[in-house]
């Protein structure tokens, strides 16, 4: 299905955040997913509601659902569960569309040695372990997104493709600076070496910062690497205002960023953080107003 989409498609649209859309909707839960088991039609409303807008791929609602994170929610006795649904979800959502199915798979949320006493060897299991449930349970392809440091996204990488044939997209997140570096201070150079070291086709950049601050980024790996792009923006730095995170930027400033971004070069656009299937479906408008 991906391989097809991205044939037939200039500009391939994927869906906008999960957890900003879940909390919009009135679920209230200690973590997005809970309501795989506790309310599963809310969740394929948002799969919905995002193909209907235009999504070309829905991210399944898994980035947490790794054995490590589940383990510390009280919740790893259900991984295989949440992964497993998350598919069945996402695909009776999808329907006879042509829309492709990203298993997602967020980073273990604990850091790796020597900065933390995660190994590799571990970390690498439990990334492995998710992406077979996902595989099997029906997903198009792996995605790994908002890993903040490089070494653990390559780990994630390797780990997976050395044991399973699935396509695995990875996606890695830019800390808010002037400096265009990871969290852990990787350079958009570093990220562009693991491109070419690994013939990557796609590699993505999401979360982190906001669509403004996203044409940079694009502008500048675009002169490091010819590898398509996965670009997912926030909408905007969050900040509170009475107790509610808010995402600053509305749906025409960040879908102007993201028609910019895409007249640079970028293959794969939609939201992260604060986005919605409204700024989606408006990012349709713009990319088939603008093709």
């Amino acid at each position: 299905m991906l391989k097809k989409i991205i044939k037939d498609k200039n500009v391939v649209i994927t869906d906008g955040s999960m957890g900003t859309y879940l909390e919009i909707l009135g679920y209230k839960g200690k973590t997005p997913e809970l309501a795989l088991t506790e309310c599963p039609d809310l969740i394929k409303r948002v799969h919905t509601d995002y193909i209907e807008a235009g999504a070309n791929i829905i991210l399944t609602d898994t980035f947490g659902a790794n054995k490590l994170r589940l383990d510390k929610k009280g919740l790893a006795e259900k991984i295989v569960y949440f992964n497993t649904k998350a598919v069945e979800i996402a695909s009776e959502a999808r329907g006879t569309q042509e829309v492709a199915i990203a298993g997602d798979i967020g980073p273990t949320g604990a850091f790796l040695q020597p900065y933390g006493e995660l190994t590799q060897r571990e970390a690498g299991d439990i990334f492995l372990q998710q992406a077979e449930i996902l595989k099997e349970a029906g997903a198009d392809f792996i995605l790994l997104e908002t890993f903040q440091d490089l070494e653990e996204l390559k780990t994630a990488f390797h780990s997976i493709k050395e044991k399973i044939d699935v396509f695995v997209l990875p996606s890695i997140t830019i800390a808010l600076g002037d400096n265009l570096k990871t969290l852990m201070g990787q350079s958009l150079e570093d990220i562009a070496r693991f491109v070419e070291s690994e013939q990557l086709e796609v590699i993505g950049i999401n979360c982190g910062i906001s669509s403004k601050e996203m044409v940079k980024v694009v502008k500048r790996l675009k002169s490091f690497t010819d590898a398509d792009l996965w670009v997912k923006p926030n909408a905007g730095q969050p900040h509170l205002v009475d107790g509610d995170i808010i995402y600053p930027e509305n749906s025409e400033e960040f879908v102007g960023n993201c028609l910019e971004m895409v007249r640079n070069g970028v293959k794969f656009i939609g939201g992260c953080c604060g986005t919605t299937p409204q700024y989606i479906n408006l990012l349709k408008a713009g990319i088939d107003e603008n093709s």
